[in-house]
């Protein structure tokens, strides 16, 4: 038989064995890093735990503890940290990057957006009953103290992969059909590197413009307290997720069951993807061949195959 040799803290048996030799075995630490939606998917898994592993003492460090404060743990540690930490823990990553011996077996690209977490983290997928997300509440910013909730449709026309960045055409025609329903377009989001932020779409008069002015915490409670949410895919649908708002997407890089989430108890209640098409129809996904399967490009000429008209986009705002 064929042998590879590994670096042995990639297995983890090998982690736990050498937890029991520390004793640090009852001293979890999980992880969350990476996007913003990727952290905000890997609370049903720490809420889990906190649950359901009681004779552990349960540590959390993250890149966004904001995400997290309804949930108890015994030291929230700073993310700068992770480094110095990691010996005085048994540590539990909810995502790893694509260089880990993990994404041989499955990825995060095509694994639902909950289950990788807790996959990644514990090797199991949650209970259906313990996947719908829980996110804190936090008070309203004065920003968005007057605005008609009832009107309001949040908007995020998301910047990222090239697979999932739409054109600023496309973004301006969707925003004016929505305002011309009588709904009170709201642009949300922010620049946080070269990769990821938002299209630079026309703010007309009567476009109310949050965009850079919401904290996570702002952003949170607003996502939670909309009605309408309007997005690509990317973390605004996994946030509001843990409200009652009604969430229109167009998946386009991941399959729509991937990143639609159980919610009230109900596979995909209040959801709805607008997407005529994916790259996932275009790309071969045979494990046979010999050339790596990307969810990050976008084959030419799909773009124009997956966006629907922005008139069916406000249409199906206003129809609910």
């Amino acid at each position: 038989m064929d042998k590879i040799l590994m670096p042995a803290d990639l297995i983890p048996s090998f982690r736990v064995s050498q937890a029991f030799k520390k004793g640090t075995q009852s001293k979890f630490l999980i992880t969350t890093w990476g996007g913003l939606g990727d952290q905000a998917c890997a609370e049903p898994t720490l809420r889990f735990a906190l649950e359901n592993f009681k004779e552990t003492e349960i540590s959390l460090c993250s890149q966004h503890p904001e995400l997290f404060t309804h949930l108890n743990f015994k030291e929230v540690i700073p993310w700068s940290e992770i480094n110095n930490v990691r010996e005085n823990y048994l540590v539990f990553d909810t995502i790893v990057p694509p260089s880990h011996l993990l994404w041989q077996f499955f990825s995060h690209c095509v694994t639902h957006c909950v289950d990788f977490a807790s996959m990644c983290a514990f090797r199991t997928q949650l209970p259906v009953a313990d996947r719908c997300l829980q996110l804190p509440d936090y008070e309203l910013p004065e920003v968005v103290k007057g605005i008609d909730w009832d009107k309001a449709v949040m908007i995020h026309p998301g910047r990222h992969w090239r697979s999932k960045t739409f054109p600023k055409t496309w973004w301006d025609r969707t925003i004016a059909a929505v305002q011309a329903r009588g709904f009170q377009p709201v642009i949300i989001g922010k620049e946080t590197d070269d990769n990821r932020g938002t299209v630079d779409v026309h703010v007309a008069e009567g476009v109310l413009d949050l965009r850079e002015k919401l904290s996570l915490k702002d952003l949170v409670v607003v996502l939670k307290s909309a009605k309408y949410v309007l997005s690509n895919d990317s973390s605004p649908i996994h946030i509001a997720a843990a409200g009652s708002a009604h969430i229109f997407f167009i998946a386009s890089c991941k399959h729509p069951d991937y990143i639609t989430h159980w919610r009230n108890g109900e596979w995909g209640w209040r959801m709805k993807n607008l997407g005529l098409d994916g790259i996932w129809n275009y790309i071969n996904q045979n494990p046979s061949v010999d050339q790596e399967v990307s969810v990050e490009k976008l084959p030419d000429g799909v773009m124009e195959k997956l966006l629907p008209e922005p008139s069916s986009v406000a249409d199906a705002i206003a129809s609910v």
